[in-house]
């Protein structure tokens, strides 16, 4: 999966992550976060030689698009006309 090696960043081992052994983790949250933010979670796996944690990558949650949704153009331009014309009165009694 990965072909570059990485370090820990405890003992300054390099060694290349096995698919086998990689798992996905969560950042611990305060209770108040956890309510507000989403979890950051991400990839890692453990170093072979001191047993701690190496980040591999962060995963990031998937964006849902929504269907686009129609809206009424009159409404809108209808505004759009009524500001113009206060406009030009503006500039015409000056």
């Amino acid at each position: 999966m990965f072909r570059k090696k990485k370090v820990c960043s405890v003992c300054g081992y390099r060694f290349t992550p096995k698919k086998e052994e990689i798992y996905t983790a969560e950042e611990p949250r305060a209770f108040v976060e956890a309510l507000t933010t989403p979890p950051t979670r991400f990839s890692a796996t453990d170093c072979p030689r001191c047993g701690c944690q190496v980040p591999l990558a962060i995963r990031v949650p998937r964006v849902t698009i929504p269907d686009t949704i129609e809206r009424d153009d009159e409404e809108e331009s209808e505004v759009a006309e009524d500001e113009d014309k206060e406009h030009c009165g503006d500039l015409q009694e000056e």
